[in-house]
């Protein structure tokens, strides 16, 4: 019963959003959002993001190096690791949005013919956070010396840490890369009908980035069950 319901307050809502996008197309000849004014804002909002993202990136790589060097015994030896490991994700998060939000901004400067300063900001930006990638996962040895780590310039290096993980983290690791996975997948959907949307409002066409949005899917989705079929 409760599915049937579900059901049917998904499609009420579909119906709405489909009968508000078709009266929006239907009433207006073309929707244009001239975004030429948010430029140079959007920019600056950009620079200063990926200031403060590489700041706390950099704040935590010192943090654990901090820690790493102090003398501790006891219960201030498991803290230190507690936060060590919070420290880690955190800047692995931050270097992650680093390269992420570089792209974005060296993207948004190349087609908004933006100063030249900013190009080269975001380049520096996007080398800084391959730079910080690479050493945090250089400071995991370091963190964890009791574990047979494997080498970065291991191919199978992804593979063998999670061999050397406990069912503990294992556990918590299916549990994120499971939602993730749930997540990316209804997120690139929703993305492709609003691209729909904005194609058939605007007249100017996203087929190329639904395209894209559809391969992603189709690829994941494949290699998800692949996966799963050779566990049996």
């Amino acid at each position: 019963m409760k599915s049937w319901l579900k059901f049917g307050l998904q499609m009420f809502v579909g119906g709405v959003f489909g009968y508000l996008g078709m009266y929006a197309y239907l009433n207006n000849e073309l929707i244009q959002i001239d975004l030429t004014a948010y430029e140079l804002p959007m920019m600056i909002l950009l620079t200063l993001l990926l200031i403060g993202l590489f700041t706390w990136a950099l704040s935590r790589y010192q943090l654990i190096r901090r820690l790493l060097h102090t003398p501790l015994a006891g219960e201030e030896e498991d803290e230190a690791e507690g936060i060590m490991y919070r420290a880690y994700s955190d800047g692995t998060l931050a270097s992650t949005l680093t390269t992420i939000f570089s792209l974005v901004s060296m993207s948004l400067t190349l087609l908004s013919d933006q100063s030249l300063w900013f190009l080269l900001f975001n380049f520096f930006t996007l080398l800084g956070s391959f730079v910080l990638s690479y050493a945090f996962n250089a400071l995991l040895p370091v963190m964890y010396p009791d574990r047979t780590l494997p080498k970065l310039s291991n191919p199978d290096y992804a593979q063998r840490l999670l061999e050397l993980s406990d069912d503990g983290e294992k556990h918590v690791m299916l549990q994120g890369l499971y939602r993730t996975n749930i997540t990316s997948s209804a997120l690139m959907m929703f993305a492709i009908i609003v691209l729909l949307a904005y194609s058939l409002m605007t007249g100017d066409s996203q087929l190329f980035s639904i395209f894209v949005l559809s391969f992603i899917m189709v690829f994941t989705n494949i290699q998800y069950i692949r996966i799963i079929r050779t566990k049996n």
